[in-house]
């Protein structure tokens, strides 16, 4: 008789997720939250990769040592080009957009602080962050609202 072991394992989210919605490129990005918020992002040699291979999603990261504080920038939108190669059309290509996180489709990256920030320091962070020129809107997001929460632990 076989036996059948259920293990209630949750994660444990206790990071702070900031959405930003900007036309930027993300290798811009990085450098305007490095100036605004005295950090050092830097693009991790590794892409998050999902679908199959066919998205690939920047990571920018930076571990402060001193303040035991790990920021990471992530790409929501990955676009990329489809072709139908049983199709003899001139215009066979299709361009697709792959989201990491399906729930916030509008957010088009992530924040992610881990670290035990207080309100007041969160909200200067997105008050910051506000104030670069060509981000339209940042704002907190509470992770444990977000099926596919799991993805963000990189």
């Amino acid at each position: 008789m076989s036996k059948v072991v259920v293990l209630n394992y949750q994660n444990d989210h206790d990071y702070k997720l900031i959405g930003l919605h900007t036309s930027l490129e993300d290798y811009r990005l990085a450098f305007f939250l490095n100036s605004s918020l005295n950090i050092q992002l830097k693009r991790h040699l590794d892409d998050l990769d999902f679908d199959g291979g066919h998205a690939h999603f920047p990571l920018y990261t930076y571990d402060c040592n001193k303040d035991f504080i790990s920021w990471s920038l992530i790409a929501n939108k990955y676009n990329y080009v489809s072709q139908d190669l049983s199709s003899s059309n001139l215009f066979s290509e299709q361009y697709q957009t792959s989201v990491f996180i399906p729930e916030k489709k509008q957010v088009d990256y992530f924040l992610k602080i881990e670290a035990d920030i207080n309100m007041p320091r969160l909200e200067t962070i997105l008050s910051d962050i506000n104030k670069i020129k060509n981000i339209v809107t940042s704002y907190s997001i509470n992770p444990k609202t977000l099926k596919s929460r799991d993805f963000l632990i990189f």
